[in-house]
């Protein structure tokens, strides 16, 4: 049976719950079923703060985390700046590479925030089902440096698709005139082959005349 860590309002609510991820992440726990079981890992105390929440408030496991963090994050924090961190998302088709450096932009102001926030914020920031959002829930990130490293090798992939795309879309308005610029037509080859019969011709003209003077002679 399956022990969970108990938050007692004592430890670092970033640790908690990264923790929690890490487990449920290995047993491929979905989001919405996070968000019946996280209950049980907080204490009698703790809990009070989430029994007097509104029916419905809680909708998605982001929803559930920045709740909790609104809660308890410690106070020496300023917790206004994790918050602008975790309002950062990804817009729908918005390049990975836009996102990170957006995100880097606003965690350049956050002095405070600690490095497991800041990789909190920055992995719920991700588009749900994008590529690297589905590789990250398979595999378990430790620090935001880490995470960036992963993010670039996406963002390569998506730089070098976009290229080929681009390659696609110009080979296919230009195919006609390079062909035509290019390597010589089957007209040009039938006037080149035209043009070498005329001068055979020519030759063999200049021959019967040669013979023809010399019996005039």
């Amino acid at each position: 049976m399956q022990t969970w860590k108990i938050y007692t309002r004592r430890e670092d609510p970033v640790s908690h719950v990264n923790n929690f991820e890490k487990q449920t992440n290995l047993q491929g726990v979905k989001d919405n079923v996070c968000c019946r079981i996280f209950p049980g890992t907080l204490s009698d105390i703790s809990q009070q703060w989430f029994f007097k929440l509104d029916p419905g408030t809680i909708t998605y496991w982001d929803t559930f985390v920045r709740l909790f963090y609104s809660q308890f994050f410690p106070t020496r924090i300023p917790l206004a700046e994790l918050n602008e961190l975790v309002d950062i998302k990804q817009g729908l088709n918005e390049p990975l590479k836009d996102y990170v450096q957006r995100f880097m932009q606003e965690d350049a102001r956050s002095k405070m925030v600690s490095d497991e926030g800041k990789l909190m914020a920055n992995k719920a920031g991700i588009q749900i089902k994008g590529p690297i959002w589905t590789d990250l829930r398979r595999k378990t990130i430790y620090s935001t440096r880490e995470l960036l490293d992963q993010a670039d090798e996406f963002i390569k992939l998506e730089e070098a698709i976009r290229r080929a795309d681009q390659a696609n879309q110009a080979g296919t308005s230009t195919t006609v005139p390079t062909k035509d610029n290019g390597a010589p037509n089957q007209n040009q080859n039938q006037i080149t082959n035209s043009n070498g019969n005329e001068n055979n011709n020519g030759q063999k003209s200049g021959k019967r005349n040669n013979n023809s003077n010399g019996g005039n002679n």
